[in-house]
């Protein structure tokens, strides 16, 4: 085997990330970081083409990239699932014009998710990546050409707070947060009577984190300051690397998924069984598994030896408060559930469960009202694919000041400035759908996308 077929050239997007990676790597593997995009994307409308724009200001990258791409045997891409990864993806590719170009993605920064990264690299299909660059981008001119709707962000948020979706988070007259076992279709103003069903209270098992689900208590817990404060303290943790090991703390920080590997469950039960921990582990029928179409599974701690008060002394206040929080919640999510939660039932909706998170007494009746919680509002929006969990806390951020949101305690409700929009929020939803099951169709036209936002 030649030197070059050994020699793996790996490309990510933060330099901070290629110095850790390049720590625990194989000596055969050379690390370089495109530190944002080195080319910027161009959209002409008229022809539906993409074009990539060089940067002049990442020349150097640029000569590095050639220089180490003709000598590796193997290159491979690691940015993120979203538009701007699939973009820098892309224009390396057509920048390299090579066919055999891989991508992956980044799972945790120690030496298995390194490893893990490389084995599981495949080749990219170019022609569909920018196929699906280019159609994302037509849909977002056409849309815009519109003057008499939001943006398609806009337009989504307010559709999260619309009967388009179904509730399954309420809030009590104390602005406690309940929820059901079902979601339900109702409106967002309708207050749900509920009383105890009299039936055997039921064991609540807790899932996985996604980055959104972590916002959620992190504002509960009044740790940060701001929503983008906790997500770049987020990413602070995921690179953070331990003194006397080099390992990494925590797995890849955004992620709207709630679901372990098959392989880290069984990691983390090994890990869970050195702890002598006095719970049960979950038995694999309640587990949360992803599929391998899967590209970030949930947040965990990448070992649960590395309690938060073993490596809490080198953590600064709020990485120790969030890892903290992580560590803790990961160890819910993994261990079977011993507390019961009392049933709650409405007569209008008779099989379905409601239950109080406080679970501290028993109620014989309370009124309920529909609310959109801050990782349920996170979820939504990812599952329209037009926001990324790795820019919702700056968004949040941006959207409340802007009064688009309003927080009301521990969920959102819409500002002034978005409530304007959601009685035509279902509409909006039926577009975005419609709109992004197009994204992969070959030959897309405007007028096609006209039609459906006429």
């Amino acid at each position: 085997m030649s030197a070059a077929a050994s020699y793996t050239l790996l490309i990510v997007e933060s330099p901070v990330i290629a110095r850790i990676i390049q720590r625990v790597a194989p000596s055969s593997v050379y690390v370089l970081s495109t530190n944002g995009y080195a080319w910027k994307p161009v959209y002409d409308a008229e022809r539906n083409q993409l074009k990539a724009k060089a940067d002049p200001d990442q020349l150097g990258f640029r000569k590095e990239l050639k220089q180490q791409a003709s000598w590796a045997g193997n290159i491979i891409i690691a940015t993120d699932p979203d538009p701007s990864g699939d973009f820098i993806a892309w224009s390396i590719c057509k920048f390299l014009k090579n066919p055999s170009i891989k991508r992956s993605h980044i799972q945790h920064l120690g030496r298995k998710g390194i490893e893990r990264l490389i084995s599981s690299a495949e080749v990219i299909q170019t022609d569909l990546l920018e196929l699906r660059l280019k159609n994302r981008s037509l849909i977002r001119h056409q849309w815009n050409k519109t003057g008499r709707r939001p943006s398609m962000e806009i337009a989504a948020l307010s559709s999260t707070f619309s009967s388009y979706f179904a509730y399954q988070h309420f809030a009590d007259q104390k602005g406690q947060i309940w929820y059901s076992n079902r979601s339900i279709q109702c409106a967002s103003d309708e207050w749900i009577q509920v009383q105890n069903s009299m039936s055997d209270s039921e064991y609540h098992s807790a899932n996985p984190l996604s980055t959104f689900d972590l916002l959620q208590l992190a504002y509960e817990k009044d740790i940060f300051r701001s929503f983008a404060n906790a997500q770049e303290t987020l990413q602070q943790l995921f690179t953070h690397t331990l003194d006397y090991s080099e390992e990494s703390l925590i797995s890849y920080p955004r992620t709207s998924a709630n679901s372990y590997f098959s392989e880290t469950w069984a990691s983390l039960q090994q890990q869970f069984f050195q702890l002598n921990h006095t719970g049960e582990f979950k038995p694999m029928f309640i587990r949360n598994i992803a599929g391998q179409e899967v590209s970030h599974e949930s947040l965990y701690p990448i070992s649960l030896t590395n309690t938060p008060d073993k490596v809490g002394g080198e953590l600064l206040s709020t990485l120790r408060d969030l890892y903290d929080l992580i560590y803790h919640q990961t160890l819910r999510a993994i261990t079977v559930p011993t507390e019961k939660h009392m049933a709650y039932q409405t007569a209008f909706h008779q099989d379905v469960q409601f239950y109080s998170t406080t679970n501290k007494s028993e109620i014989s009746n309370t009124e309920l009202l529909p609310i959109r919680t801050i990782s349920e509002i996170g979820s939504l929006l990812s599952s329209h694919r037009v926001l990324s969990p790795s820019s919702f806390g700056e968004k949040l951020d941006r959207w409340i000041s802007q009064k688009y949101l309003e927080m009301d305690g521990a969920f959102l409700k819409p500002g002034k400035y978005l409530a304007p929009y959601v009685n035509d929020g279902p509409q909006y939803a039926d577009q975005i759908e419609q709109l992004f099951n197009l994204i992969d169709e070959q030959n897309l036209k405007a007028e096609t996308i006209a039609s459906i936002l006429s």
